[in-house]
């Protein structure tokens, strides 16, 4: 979606972007208008309720590394004992 604007998109800017941008656009409404108030929270809220599982379902399990974070026996070195 984003990608063509931004180099530095990711499948996670989306489900960020969208609230965020909610929560800023009716700073801009007076108090007294408060119906496109909750209309626009209405529909940032589904955007990114409806957005969110796109990450998931085009991720690739056979492309993604693994992480090797030492396993227990380099853990245990950094837990502090209680001898």
């Amino acid at each position: 979606m984003l990608e063509h604007f931004c180099e530095c998109y990711s499948d996670l800017s989306g489900p960020i972007l969208f609230p965020v941008l909610g929560s800023i656009t009716p700073l801009f409404i007076p108090n007294s208008r408060i119906r496109p108030i909750r209309l626009i929270g209405l529909c940032a809220s589904l955007i990114t309720f409806l957005y969110s599982p796109a990450p998931r379902l085009q991720f690739d399990p056979s492309t993604a590394k693994s992480a090797d974070f030492g396993g227990p026996s380099k853990a245990s070195q950094f837990t502090p004992s209680l001898h």
